[in-house]
């Protein structure tokens, strides 16, 4: 099975995230492992209690991650970024692994393609 690893770097506020969260499903869809890596502003896609305007409810990308997680895509969150963005572990989605940039380095190894959000 061919592998792809997706970086997001926007948060929710953008539809940038939320189109390669798209993408990640298309990318299950075809019979891909999908890994996606949060860094910069994407970690707070992964924060619970999200609130997107009344009728955009599709935005909320902790719902998102959480159905990608249920198809078997594995997700990460940058450490640093986390701990730059005051958020704390219990405020993630359960399932998403706070992971290092080695992490990403091994996953970008073995994937045939690398998308950047």
């Amino acid at each position: 099975m061919e592998k792809v690893t997706i970086i997001l770097n926007e948060g929710p506020g953008t539809m940038r995230s939320w189109n390669g969260l798209r993408v990640a499903v298309g990318c299950v869809g075809v019979d891909m492992e999908v890994e996606v890596f949060l860094f910069d502003a994407a970690v707070y896609a992964a924060k619970k209690g999200q609130k997107p305007p009344e009728g955009l409810s599709e935005l909320n990308l902790a719902n998102k991650l959480t159905e990608l997680m249920e198809l078997g895509v594995k997700v990460n969150a940058c450490g640093t970024c986390v701990e730059a963005g005051g958020i704390k572990k219990d405020e993630i989605v359960d399932g998403v692994t706070v992971c290092t940039f080695v992490d990403l380095s091994k996953s970008i190894k073995v994937s045939k393609n690398v998308l950047v959000f």
